[in-house]
């Protein structure tokens, strides 16, 4: 059982990093929906906006709680995430609170001797409370939408296993929270499966969704989405289970191919479907991956 110094710490540690992608989910269903599902997009930006009240919470929460390493370790912002934001808003007309992440650069790093009053601590269950029935519903709906999708009764411009890809990671999401409120000192495990079967599906994803002219860059994609399916299946087996060295060398090579890829598509020097926002969180989930094995 995890102290109540871990429970806060973890619990807002992981809320800066997951509120941010399960909001930004919420975003690319919403903009990836046509017409005849605009129900369905309103409610995506429903889900946006709640999860933004409980990122703006979270952030106020965490001023001398979270490491300086953790804060600076690139899987809650980037250097492109606030004009990858604009970029976003400008392109799709879907409203995008930057002023969030201009807030997260001004978290106060951890104060040291830290120590939980019993005030924050309630704070923190019920935030963590309130955020597992939000994503229990975020689950729910994402669930009936790749549902949909996969048997055709809807149609949207986002992969079905680009849906599938989400809910799993709302599900881990709340797998997270749940073990929190148990202290349960495993809250993340079998992050390193998790984690490297997420850079196959990145890899996968971005491949479809560059132009067709972009060689170079599909190419890589391509390579990578090889890589990781390869790596996934030896986890299968722990005789050929990659090492820790292994999985931080081709997590940094992907990781640095996204932000190669990001920092092209906010200067508009590759052609793709997928927006820098897009690109700039899936570089946040693999800097994310980086920090759990370092």
């Amino acid at each position: 059982m995890i102290s109540t110094e871990t429970y806060v710490q973890w619990s807002l540690q992981y809320h800066l990093f997951w509120l941010r992608i399960l909001k930004e989910h919420a975003i690319f269903i919403e903009a990836t929906m046509p017409p005849p599902g605009k129900s369905l997009a309103l409610a995506a930006d429903a889900y946006k906006q709640n999860y933004d009240q409980f990122l703006k919470t979270a952030v106020s929460l965490s001023n001398g709680v979270i490491p300086f390493d953790v804060i600076n370790s690139g899987q809650y912002y980037t250097q492109y995430t606030e004009e990858a934001e604009r970029l976003a808003e400008r392109y799709t007309g879907i409203r995008i609170n930057t002023d969030i992440t201009l807030s997260e650069y001004d978290i106060e790093p951890l104060s040291v001797p830290f120590r939980v009053t019993g005030t924050m601590e309630q704070e923190i269950s019920l935030l963590n409370q309130n955020i597992l029935s939000m994503t229990d519903s975020f689950v729910q709906f994402q669930s009936q939408l790749l549902n949909n999708r996969s048997s055709c009764g809807i149609f949207t411009m986002m992969y079905t296993g680009d849906l599938l890809h989400i809910l799993l990671e709302a599900k881990r999401y709340q797998m997270i929270l749940s073990a929190l409120e148990q202290r349960d000192e495993n809250a993340i495990e079998n992050y390193k499966t998790f984690w490297t079967q997420n850079m196959a599906d990145h890899a996968k994803v971005m491949r479809g969704q560059f132009d067709p002219t972009e060689n170079a860059y599909f190419n890589r994609a391509n390579m990578f989405a090889n890589l990781f399916d390869t790596l996934s299946q030896e986890e299968m087996n722990p005789a050929t289970f990659p090492s820790d060295t292994t999985l931080l060398k081709d997590t940094s090579d992907i990781r640095d191919f996204k932000a190669d890829t990001t920092e092209a598509l906010i200067s508009c020097k590759v052609q793709a479907i997928m927006l820098s926002l897009y690109t700039d969180h899936l570089l946040r989930e693999a800097n994310h991956f980086l920090f759990l094995l370092q």
